[in-house]
């Protein structure tokens, strides 16, 4: 079995964990699916430029944000008119600002507009859970990604218990497969309850 530390376990653990809780509460706007040119922000401010609709991609911001976008979205409405060229350059812009406040409004860093891409397999289910209405596609991923994951730490660990009694390095693997499997579910349980690790502006 690979070197691996308690900590390093732990911070997996809570990676795969939160994520799986923002999916399940139906929190579209992962960590890296709302900064993307595929993400709701960009294609709500898209819409919001094409359709003249302020609101659709006001709601993506806190009301302290407010200001600064509308003011970059009456300006990006003013010259997106004059040629195509233009037209994209301003587009770009705006999307770029919506971005950037709404990640700011999650308390997260902004690092630029990633290119348009797939979701990944966990947004993409919870997505089409809201689009159905049906929550059985989401739980239904979710659990068999932990079914899978927890399995796979405890099988470790029962095999490395079997041989436990072989050696002195028989049992400090043993030891080192029981800590990853019980932080690993730990880890698991108290993201559950605590639930999800940031929202927008506070809520």
């Amino acid at each position: 079995m690979g070197e691996m530390t308690v900590t390093t376990v732990r911070r997996r653990a809570m990676v795969f964990a939160v994520a799986a809780l923002l999916v399940s509460v139906g929190a579209t706007a992962g960590w890296a699916h709302c900064d993307g040119m595929s993400g709701p922000v960009a294609q709500a401010a898209l819409h919001a430029l094409g359709q003249g609709d302020f609101a659709s991609v006001q709601i993506w911001v806190g009301p302290g944000q407010e200001d600064e976008l509308r003011a970059r979205f009456d300006e990006a409405l003013r010259v997106r008119q004059q040629g195509d060229a233009v037209r994209e350059m301003a587009d770009r812009y705006f999307i770029e600002t919506a971005v950037r406040l709404h990640r700011e409004a999650e308390g997260m860093p902004y690092t630029g507009v990633k290119p348009a891409a797939e979701p990944e397999p966990g947004i993409a289910a919870a997505e089409r859970a809201l689009e159905s209405g049906d929550i059985t596609d989401v739980t239904g991923y979710l659990s068999e990604r932990m079914t899978q994951a927890v399995e796979e730490w405890f099988t470790e660990a029962l095999e490395a218990r079997e041989r436990r009694d072989q050696s002195v390095e028989a049992g400090r693997e043993w030891v080192d497969a029981y800590v990853k499997y019980i932080v690993f579910v730990e880890t698991l349980d108290s993201a559950i309850s605590e639930g999800p690790a940031h929202g927008v502006d506070g809520h």
